[in-house]
């Protein structure tokens, strides 16, 4: 799949709005196996109850929808830069009542499911700020730079919980930022997306990720 699919910004983010549901419901089904299908996300977002989708799960999509136009916004008015307060303020919304805090990093240790690798706790705020100035810095290329840290935040899982959530929403940011539509994964790659992921987890080897995105993520065009 061709990522590089450039626009201008207006088209660009009259793109994204227009995805809002289908970006809410395909990054979630992914990323957290919520069960909510695409009339149900596109229903919460309208206000709506589902009486079949339980509050945790309507929450998280709510959650979600709010960082991805927090983000819209600030790709507007050219204001996205990759950065701490950034990534902050998105968790702030995709994790709101969800993660042990939200819209700080953590101060303590957590642990990756059924993952022998452990994410760093000790100088987490230095970590984090020089990963991002070195995404920013040293990766030209802007989709490259949009994957790499994906898997920088989702590896070092710098907030409690709602990590990759937040990741996915700063690597979309960085394609807008530089000229490219958003890009969704549709649910039914998520066994070997997180099979993939989990030997990211634990090798450091970021290729078979980057192929990963790069064969199966689709443009959100209008």
């Amino acid at each position: 799949m061709n990522l590089l699919c450039s626009a201008k910004t207006n088209e660009i983010c009259k793109s994204f709005q227009a995805n809002l549901n289908h970006l809410t419901w395909c990054w979630l089904s992914l990323l957290e196996n919520n069960p909510a299908s695409l009339s149900q996300t596109a229903a919460v977002l309208e206000g709506k109850r589902c009486n079949d989708l339980n509050p945790f799960d309507a929450m998280q999509v709510k959650n979600f929808a709010s960082g991805a136009e927090f983000l819209l916004n600030i790709v507007k008015e050219q204001k996205f830069d990759l950065s701490v307060p950034l990534a902050c303020n998105l968790h702030s919304r995709v994790g709101k009542n969800e993660a042990l805090q939200w819209g700080c990093l953590r101060t303590a240790p957590v642990t990756l499911r059924n993952i022998k690798f452990c994410p760093p706790t000790a100088n987490l705020l230095q970590i984090i700020s020089n990963g991002f100035r070195y995404l920013e810095d040293c990766i030209s290329n802007p989709v490259e730079k949009a994957i790499a840290t994906f898997l920088f935040v989702a590896r070092n899982q710098p907030f409690y919980d709602a990590n990759k959530r937040t990741a996915s929403l700063l690597m979309n940011g960085l394609l807008m930022k530089s000229g490219f539509f958003a890009i969704s994964r549709h649910p039914r790659n998520t066994r070997i997306f997180h099979e993939t992921l989990g030997r990211f987890y634990e090798t450091g080897d970021a290729n078979p990720m980057f192929d990963l995105f790069l064969r199966f993520s689709q443009p959100c065009k209008l």
